[in-house]
């Protein structure tokens, strides 16, 4: 799966990666995960593009 998130500037860095597990847990659990791609914006906050693989119990 593809996803876009916005990392807001008052979010410090070593907090990071706790805020993207929690993020990818609303679709299944992580398998594996990556970031791809950061983008400035216009208000300090970057937008994160995330690529993973979540194993989903949806029967």
């Amino acid at each position: 799966m593809q996803l876009e998130l916005v990392w807001s500037a008052q979010l410090p860095v070593h907090q990071l990666r706790p805020w993207l597990r929690e993020q990818l847990a609303a679709h299944g659990e992580p398998l594996r995960w990556a970031i791809t791609a950061v983008e400035s914006t216009g208000d300090q906050s970057r937008k994160l593009k995330i690529e993973a693989v979540v194993v989903s119990s949806d029967t």
